[in-house]
Parts: C-alpha cells; structure tokens; sequence
C-alpha cells in the first residue's frame, strides 16, 4: 500500500472515530485543520463504504424488535385470557379483557401478515403498531413498563 494510501486511509478512521463522537462538521474541520468541504466528501466516502452494513444492521435491529413487541404483546394477550377464565372476574370486567384480548390478537395477526414488509418500512410503522396496541390495551404504556408491571395493572383494571 502507497504512502498517499495509507495516510488517506488513516484519515477516513481518524474522521470516523470523531463522527462517532458526535462531533459535527465544523469542529472535525478545525481539530484537523482542514475546510469542511473536505469533513463532508470524507462523510460521503464512509458513507459509500459502509452504508450499506449499517443499512443491514438497522434491519435487522427493526426485525427483533418488532419480534420483541409481538412477544410481548402475547404475552399481554395470554394474562387477559387467564383473566377472562379466572372465576373470580365478574362478567362485565370479562367482557372488557376478551374485547381488549382479541384486539391484540388481530394486531399481532396483522404484525405477522406484514413479516419482513414492516421491517423495510422502517420504525413509522412499528411506532403506528405500537401506538395502536398501546390504544387497545388502554391502561399500558408497553415501551415504558415491565411484563411484570403489565400484569399487575392488567389484575387491577379486569
């Protein structure tokens, strides 16, 4: 590798570790005493090479994701059966968690129709799945609280 290459070369990492500090442009710029315009055709160049890993990497972070809130939302789904079969519950308060039960159910059956087409649209439409079930369940904030804590409050409300 040439000279010219490998001073390039540490350039690129040297502008890289400071992105990944969050620096903006104009502060890469003055602590490597180079013009902006430089700062910004290095971006483009990381952006080039590595692009396309990070464009991966979000999928697959989304995929989980969104796998992870549909196992939780069964396991919300499997609390308010156990609700609606328990016999201490009174009638009225069964009704309510088998309406709230089969709404989430018709949501995860959505989730799953969707497969890999929710993950490609990106976080718009886990944020639409979650706000939607989070409507359904009506008492609980499912990004903010635990499983645990989703239970109790799901005792207390059926």
């Amino acid at each position: 590798m040439t000279i010219e290459k490998q001073l390039y070369e540490a350039k690129l990492q040297q502008i890289f570790r400071m992105l990944l500090e969050n620096k903006t442009n104009e502060q890469i710029a003055s602590e490597l005493k180079i013009c902006i315009r430089t700062v910004q055709n290095y971006k483009r160049r990381l952006e080039q090479r590595y692009g396309t890993i990070w464009r991966q990497k979000t999928n697959d972070t989304l995929f989980l994701e969104c796998t992870l809130f549909k196992n939780r939302m069964l396991r919300l789904y499997k609390a308010l059966e156990d609700q609606v079969t328990s016999d201490e519950t009174s009638g009225t308060d069964k009704a309510k968690c088998a309406e709230v039960a089969a709404n989430i159910a018709i949501d995860v059956l959505k989730m799953e129709s969707e497969g890999i087409k929710a993950v490609k649209q990106g976080r718009g439409l886990m944020a639409e799945a979650e706000a939607a079930a989070a409507n359904t369940a009506r008492t609980f904030s499912t990004s903010r609280v635990s499983d645990s804590d989703m239970i109790e409050e799901l005792e207390k409300s059926c």
